[in-house]
């Protein structure tokens, strides 16, 4: 009997369970105590995970005699196993009555506490065994295990120790003690156990998989692979076998076996972000980006990625181009590391690509507080600054890098773009050239030159960086649209503007940005067929894209193609269900068709799953206005005011309705009535510009006073209030009003410009001091004809008149297009005048003047023109 016992207990150590219960059986046949044959039984059926079998075997006993606690206490762990929980909770009970002293019901019942997560009652009841019989193997393992498992390793050896001196050959605690050894870094300790198991079972897969975890730590690839090989089938059984064995291959160079173990550790552990980021990294080094970001992309999705997944993944949107989801995954990637500098300087960089200014500037701080030492986020520091035309801050982040950094390319392009916004073009061209000699393809520097080409009118140059720029980068939105606007109707080189865009898309057909860009220029031009077929050239068909399919509907639809038309705007809301855009395009192509009825369904369907979205809410209202008339729309639009969430965008729908059909006293009152039961910044605003547009500047003012009576920190509203205040002469409570704006931080370069100039019509040096920074900062925001005048009138009043006549020049042109502007004349006059080209200023001002046309520096002009003719 005691042999055959023996050979029970050795089969169960190596997991034989079909010799363990033969044995236990004979055993028992042969006069083994019915309790210690009794519990070998049990063991042997569920380590072979028969837990059906043990209950047909062993009946629910009733005698209370310790082989029946065994037999109970079996029943209750196939129980539990099965998932019956109920069940096995009362076996136990009744294995804890048959056999209060024993070991083996208490151990059970420790199990169920451990299913529904109750860890002190475990280990209160393995305790309460321990205390009873401190011999007890089963209890000291246990014991042990849990320790291990509360990261208690050393607590857990003294138990595994115990343990083995009590049976030495014990291979379960030997593993075990291996596992707690590796744990404390001991890899000769673990090494005896190990070894000592895999003398007696060679191919016992836990020894062999342990063996293995311990030659990685000494990147023993080849070792690691043939432990890891020997185990066979068994890998699969031990969650991270593939994992390590893909790490071990890729060590040893063999990638296409690594890549197939990383697969199948995914599939089996797919919330795993070690297996994933491994697949990630196969398929970059295949040159199979969006695979990874697809696998990268899915693990987010399932909940399973860490900080270091996510920072992956917004590295290679960012590569891609892919701007906001670049900022979405590095702004995961922060909240799950806050503490990594790195991270927040890449969320830093991400948020200045989307103009996030803000953001970038709280990432970038975030990161130097964590790392004073890294530069990037100095660098980010400065870009944000810039962004804010902030070159105080700009160059005061700038002068905090370390020599290396200075000679970087982000410094040099910072450098540039600050003598930009000074107007010191000569010594920016300079920077930039710089940049290009030792970076060659710095898009940024390229970018720099356009800006200062365009300031100086040098379009041809203009257009060849634009085009070097989009053969680096062919995603780059804003050369694209620079390329585009070039080649409106009246610019003086728009065929060579167009030719450069065509150039570009022909060298990158498969991006979508250069396709849809060129696509809107052929429109425009009357090629819409034309585009319609570069939309659906073979590299982009394959593409599932929301935009292109957009895209397509606009070109078929110029092209009088309505079917076409209509098909490709039900793809694009096929490809993107929730996009507002693509839904209001195919109902305006429904109703193009004439089907009025189907475009207003598609839209309420729309509005019941997004009833607060505004435009769907305004283009369901224009199409009742071409459908019903203009009472009709107003009643719709009454009518979505009481729809759940569907405010606060419905309560201007009255009021643009009324906006729109040019009456717009009635609009103001139809704002006012919301207002009154509603107020908000938005309805404020609509009110004051109703008023506005109907000729009674005092209710504007009066109605914005009042929202700034409740929101005094609106500066939307208060650069709305100053402009009222500019017209109607109150130019000190403007300059009051607009520099309180700016002191808050403000980046609207309207308010910058106004403030400008309203501080640059006062006389002496520290007026002009405090101007300039101002008109810069605005002009470089918003590069436009008022603030190219603005900032252009300042310099040349401050003795830079050749800093100021390109502006200046920008200014008149842009202006005289629609109406001449005497004023921008004389402006460009004076500072020609200044600069030495008196016989330009003349044959520039003596038109402007022809006639009585009333402007505020009209005296002013005419002694210019005086002494212009005179030769003084």
């Amino acid at each position: 009997a005691e042999v055959h016992a023996g050979l029970a207990a050795a089969s169960l150590e190596i997991g034989d369970g079909d010799t363990a219960e033969r044995e236990a059986r004979a055993a028992l046949e042969n006069g083994l105590d019915p309790a210690a044959g009794t519990a070998l039984l049990v063991r042997a059926f569920l380590v072979t995970g028969r837990y059906d079998a043990l209950l047909a075997a062993l009946p629910d006993p009733v005698a209370e005699t310790p082989a029946g606690g065994q037999a109970a206490a079996g029943r209750g762990l196939a129980l539990l196993a099965l998932g019956q929980a109920g069940p096995a909770r009362e076996a136990i009970r009744n294995a804890q009555r048959l056999a209060p002293q024993a070991p083996e019901p208490d151990l059970a019942a420790a199990a169920a506490a451990l299913a529904v997560g109750d860890r002190p009652a475990a280990e209160a009841l393995i305790d309460g065994v321990l205390a009873r019989h401190p011999n007890a193997v089963e209890a000291l393992l246990r014991k042990g295990t849990m320790l291990f498992e509360a990261r208690d390793a050393r607590g857990a050896i003294v138990r595994f120790d115990r343990a083995i001196a009590l049976v030495p050959g014990h291979i379960s605690g030997r593993l075990r003690r291996a596992e707690a050894l590796l744990s404390l870094d001991d890899p000769a300790a673990a090494r005896i156990d190990i070894d000592a198991v895999l003398a007696q079972l060679p191919n016992m897969a836990p020894a062999l998989y342990l063996r293995a975890r311990m030659l990685a730590n000494t990147q023993d690839w080849a070792g690691v692979d043939a432990a890891l090989s020997r185990m066979g089938p068994a890998l699969g059984n031990f969650p991270d076998g593939y994992f390590l064995l893909a790490v071990a291959r890729r060590g040893l160079g063999r990638m296409a076996q690594a890549e197939d173990a990383a697969r199948r550790h995914m599939a089996r552990q797919p919330t795993d972000p070690r297996g994933v980021r491994l697949v990630a990294a196969f398929a970059l080094a295949g040159n199979r980006p969006e695979e990874a970001v697809g696998v990268l992309t899915a693990l987010a999705n399932r909940g399973g990625a860490d900080a270091e997944s996510m920072d992956l993944l917004g590295q290679l949107h960012a590569a891609a181009g892919r701007r906001a989801e670049s900022v979405a995954a590095l702004q995961q990637a922060a909240s799950l590391a806050p503490n990594d500098a790195g991270v927040q300087a890449r969320l830093a960089a991400a948020r200045l690509a989307v103009g996030d200014v803000s953001g970038t500037s709280a990432a970038a701080g975030e990161a130097l507080r964590l790392d004073p030492t890294r530069q990037g986020a100095r660098e980010m520091v400065a870009f944000a600054a810039l962004s804010r035309g902030d070159t105080a801050a700009a160059t005061a982040a700038l002068e905090q890098l370390d020599p290396a950094a200075r000679r970087g390319e982000a410094a040099g392009v910072i450098e540039g773009t600050i003598r930009i916004i000074r107007m010191e073009l000569g010594a920016a061209r300079v920077s930039f050239a710089n940049v290009l000699r030792a970076f060659g393809n710095s898009v940024s520097a390229r970018m720099g030159l356009v800006r200062i080409a365009a300031i100086e009118g040098q379009r041809a140059e203009v257009e060849r960086l634009l085009g070097e720029v989009l053969r680096l980068e062919p995603g780059n939105v804003d050369a694209a649209l620079q390329l585009a606007a070039a080649t409106q109707p009246g610019a003086t080189r728009a065929m060579e503007a167009r030719a450069v865009l065509q150039a570009a898309q022909a060298a990158a057909p498969a991006e979508p940005l250069l396709a849809v860009t060129l696509a809107q220029v052929m429109i425009r031009a009357g090629e819409a067929s034309a585009a319609a077929r570069l939309l659906a050239g073979d590299a982009l068909r394959a593409q599932r894209s929301p935009a292109l399919a957009m895209a397509r509907a606009e070109a078929h639809a110029a092209a009088g193609e309505w079917a076409e038309a209509e098909a490709a705007s039900r793809q694009a809301l096929a490809e993107a269900p929730d996009s507002t855009q693509a839904r209001r395009q195919l109902a305006a192509l429904m109703a193009r068709a004439g089907d009025m009825p189907g475009a207003e369904t598609l839209l309420r369907q729309g509005l019941r799953s997004q009833p607060g979205d505004g435009s769907l809410q305004q283009a369901l209202v224009r199409l009742v206005v071409d459908m019903r008339g203009l009472d009709a729309a107003l009643q719709a639009a009454d009518a979505l005011v009481a729809v759940p969430g569907a405010l606060p965008a419905a309560y201007v729908l009255r009021g643009d309705l009324l906006i729109a059909a040019q009456r717009p006293e009635e609009a103001a009152l139809a704002f006012a009535g919301a207002y009154a039961a509603a107020p908000s910044a938005i309805l404020a605003r609509r009110l004051a510009a109703a008023w506005r547009s109907a000729g009674k500047p005092d209710a504007a003012t009066a109605a914005l006073r009042a929202w700034l009576v409740r929101e005094p920190l609106d500066d939307i509203a208060q650069v709305m209030l100053s402009q009222l205040d500019i017209a109607a002469g109150r130019l000190a409570d403007a300059e009051r009003r607009l520099t309180d704006v700016i002191a808050r931080g403000s980046e609207d370069p309207v308010a910058l410009n106004n403030l400008a100039w309203l501080i640059g019509r006062q006389p002496g040096e520290p007026a002009a001091g405090r101007s300039q920074p101002l008109a810069e900062r605005a002009y470089f925001l918003a590069p436009n004809p008022e603030t190219a005048d603005t900032l252009g009138w300042i310099l040349a009043r401050n003795g830079r008149a050749a800093q100021a006549l390109p502006l200046l020049r920008l200014a008149a042109a842009g202006r005289s297009a629609d109406v001449p502007d005497p004023g921008a004349a004389f402006r460009l006059a004076f500072a020609l005048r200044s600069a030495g080209a008196r016989e330009e200023a003349l044959a520039l001002l003596q038109p402007a003047l022809a006639d009585a046309t009333p402007f505020p520096e009209r005296a002013e002009a005419e002694r210019l023109l005086a002494e212009l003719r005179s030769g003084r």
